[in-house]
């Protein structure tokens, strides 16, 4: 299950309310030109798909591909602002199952 932290959640929660059609936000995988995992992506989405997976918190519905539940299951979304920037992170410690090479999110040696 993805953690959210309750600074994140505030934030979100925010954030979609000032949108008008939004449901939640949409966790996805980003991909090099090989298919290698480069990182996460968090969007404001304004539909569920027929296949996602949909994680509630309090009023917050997280959307997920099914193919990437099992990769995000010790996720944390996080939402910080200080030196070092302002905006939120998604730390993926083990990204099994994201369809990275040897499901670490490394490319390789390409």
């Amino acid at each position: 299950m993805i953690t959210i932290t309750p600074e994140a959640q505030q934030k979100l929660n925010k954030v979609i309310a000032s949108q008008d059609a939004a449901l939640g936000v949409r966790v996805s995988v980003v991909r090099g030109p090989h298919g290698c995992v480069h990182g996460w992506s968090l969007e404001v989405e304004g539909e569920r798909r027929s296949d996602d997976r949909v994680f509630t918190y309090g009023d917050l519905e997280v959307m997920v591909e099914p193919d990437l539940v099992a990769a995000l299951s010790d996720a944390t979304i996080d939402y910080r602002e200080d030196a070092t920037g302002i905006g939120f992170r998604i730390d993926v410690p083990d990204p099994v199952g994201a369809g990275g090479h040897g499901g670490h999110g490394g490319c390789g040696n390409h």
